[in-house]
């Protein structure tokens, strides 16, 4: 008598775990994406931080030599500044000097 209540449990029990490990396959495969995404995610965030380690060694470098070129031209700026201003554009003794800066820079 209780045989056929016991062979029905037991079916729904077992279309039941078939239903909850084809879930757990289900979130198994979801969490295996998730990781990929991850992963992924991951990899774009430490090759940004190298890239902006390199662009701060890269500007440091550059605001390097932009030191070194004011450096270098402010003697000749000031000797600009320090003429007198005259209406003679290229004859001027700040043309002159201005002109003769750049050749100094230049190496000429």
């Amino acid at each position: 008598m209780l045989t056929k209540p016991l062979l029905i449990v037991a079916g729904v029990s077992i279309v039941l775990l078939g239903i909850l490990g084809f879930l757990l396959k289900q979130s198994y495969a979801a969490n295996g994406a998730l990781e990929v995404k991850l992963a992924g995610a991951n990899a774009v965030i430490q090759q940004r931080e190298e890239d902006m380690k390199l662009s701060a060694i890269e500007i440091a470098k550059l605001h390097g030599k932009v030191e070194q070129i004011n450096a270098t031209a402010a003697p000749v700026r000031e000797r600009i500044i320090q003429l007198p201003a005259t209406t003679n554009c290229v004859q001027s003794p700040a043309m002159q000097e201005a002109v003769g800066g750049v050749r100094a820079l230049l190496g000429k």
